[in-house]
């Protein structure tokens, strides 16, 4: 018979205490674990839905082959508000903003400006969740003008087809142009008037900041110095070069030039409005209308059917503007809508060409896009 050791009761006991404890605080372990398993996973999906910048890379057909030889594939910053991650079912209205001549800021540090511009306004109720895109619009020459042309590429369509469709296929977007807005400074206040002028089918309302080229007037004219020494040009590459040596207004007209007047045999892709022979500055009557016709001051009355259908036009420069053509241009293409009978703004601030920019974005433009666009 196998013998049974004796073993005292307070020892059984104790283990079996011993034992409560330990499962006991295995138990709270557990608890304690999944508890910040939830916390952590909580954290992350509130994090996940915090509003982000996407950098994406569009391909643009038109842009195949262009004289100057930018790539087709271009870079795009794209904005989401907090409430798409938050809001999986919602879709939203979407801004595109073109950027100004020769602004070399990345499109993705550009994004960050707009988007805390537009997480505080959404915090504080001033405007409802949007996506902003932010294309890329620098070339060869530091702008394109966003327009097409036969010897820069067709940066229009990029933007009208190429980029929207983009955005509309790859995000949760109201694709129709009552929820699509325009908006741009400089250069691309002149393409943003020019893309919704032409195209109200993809855009419903417009805002022009500080708008460049709305006409050739002011220091766009004949009297501007640049327009002898774009002459003596002899190639694309002195183009880019101009704008390093500080020849400022020799690079913007003559990427401008490039842009509405383009020609495949000018030894810098575009025709002058201003040609300097014989000691004068004579002009050339081919090339300035064709120039000036597609300058949205003159595009009202033969483009007023498609501008009509626009819901919204809003221009503003500054009051100590540094361009005068800006401020004629702008109060030409005022006055030229009103008599057609379209409703527009005209806003005059106090500020120059850009010292207001980010101010005028925030405070402004983005809630003026919100309360025209949303649903």
């Amino acid at each position: 018979m196998v013998g049974v050791k004796n073993v005292p009761v307070a020892s059984i006991q104790l283990q079996y205490g011993s034992m409560l404890t330990r499962m006991h605080c295995k138990s709270r372990s557990r608890t304690l674990f999944i508890g910040l398993l939830f916390t952590f996973l909580a954290y992350a999906l509130q994090a996940a839905a915090q509003s982000q910048i996407i950098d994406a890379s569009v391909h643009s057909p038109g842009l195949e082959g262009n004289l100057l030889g930018d790539p087709a594939d271009q870079p795009v910053a794209i904005y989401l508000p907090d409430a798409y991650g938050k809001q999986p079912q919602d879709r939203f209205p979407v801004v595109y903003f073109l950027h100004g001549y020769s602004d070399a800021t990345p499109r993705h540090q550009a994004a960050e400006s707009f988007r805390k511009a537009l997480d505080d306004l959404i915090a504080k109720g001033a405007a409802k969740p949007m996506i902003v895109v932010l294309p890329n619009g620098l070339n060869k020459y530091r702008g394109s003008f966003y327009v097409n042309s036969s010897t820069t590429g067709k940066w229009e369509d990029f933007i009208v087809h190429d980029v929207v469709e983009y955005v509309d296929k790859n995000y949760r977007t109201l694709a129709t142009a009552d929820r699509r807005g325009i908006a741009g400074h400089s250069m691309g206040g002149f393409g943003a008037l020019s893309i919704a002028f032409r195209h109200p089918e993809v855009f419903s309302v417009v805002y022009a900041m500080s708008p460049c080229c709305t006409d050739l007037v002011g220091d766009l004219g004949p009297s501007n110095r640049a327009w002898p020494q774009i002459s003596t040009l002899q190639s694309a590459e002195e183009v880019p070069r101009a704008l390093t040596q500080g020849q400022f207004f020799v690079a913007a007209n003559t990427a401008l030039m490039a842009a509405l007047a383009p020609d495949p045999a000018a030894k810098t892709f575009g025709d002058s409005p201003y040609v300097f022979s014989g000691g004068s500055l004579k002009t050339d009557a081919t090339a300035f209308s064709r120039i000036a016709a597609n300058m949205p001051a003159n595009m009202v009355f033969p483009y007023l059917a498609k501008i009509s259908l626009l819901r919204g036009i809003f221009i503003e420069y500054g009051a100590q503007e540094n361009f005068t053509h800006i401020i004629i241009g702008a109060q030409e293409l005022s006055s030229r809508l009103s008599q057609a009978g379209i409703s527009n703004t005209l806003e005059v601030f106090q500020g120059d060409h850009g010292n207001h920019f980010l101010e005028r974005v925030g405070e402004h433009m983005l809630p003026w896009m919100s309360k025209h666009l949303s649903p």
